[in-house]
């Protein structure tokens, strides 16, 4: 479809379009793209293409220290029991390690059950180790501040914060 779409024919509003060099085909419900990561072709799905996430910005600013070292703390609250947040956070993580080549150290921001033997880690406590935290709130939001990437939102709200994330860090978004 990839070959299609490049040759410009797929329907841009259903099946596929050209964004900044990249072409986006959609299969299944999930939009995909392909790009060389780390000397090999890396075939993105997503749930959301770049051009539904145009207006969601990402605010702050960033620490060389999130770039330091392979491993990256994704953290999330253990009380929150939501399938868009776990879609998120699976949808973070998986693109961490593929289009990354980081390792995501699943985490959590206060002491649970669930959280035996994880990291205790929030944005408020990364003291220079890379972290990403997913909170559920007010939002798409994408906030960058020191270590740490703060991600919140409800709903399919969160699910487009991480993508958006994703699209910057592939450097397929500014």
């Amino acid at each position: 479809m990839h070959q299609q779409n490049l040759a410009g024919e797929l329907d841009e509003d259903y099946e596929g379009y050209i964004y900044n060099g990249y072409s986006f085909v959609k299969v299944d419900g999930l939009w995909w793209t392909e790009m060389n990561k780390f000397g090999t072709l890396y075939k993105a799905p997503l749930h959301f293409a770049p051009r539904e996430l145009e207006s969601l910005n990402i605010g702050g600013t960033l620490d060389d220290t999130f770039n330091q070292g392979d491993a990256v703390y994704v953290t999330i609250d253990p009380t929150v029991q939501d399938k868009y947040y776990t879609l998120a956070v699976s949808e973070l993580s998986f693109n961490i390690v593929q289009g990354m080549d980081r390792t995501p150290i699943g985490s959590c921001t206060e002491e649970d059950e669930a959280c035996d033997n994880r990291t205790i880690i929030s944005c408020e406590t990364a003291n220079g180790r890379p972290t990403v935290e997913l909170a559920v709130g007010p939002g798409p939001e994408i906030t960058l501040q020191g270590s740490c990437i703060k991600i919140r939102g409800t709903e399919y709200g969160i699910v487009k914060a991480v993508d958006r994330l994703l699209y910057q860090w592939f450097g397929i978004m500014d």
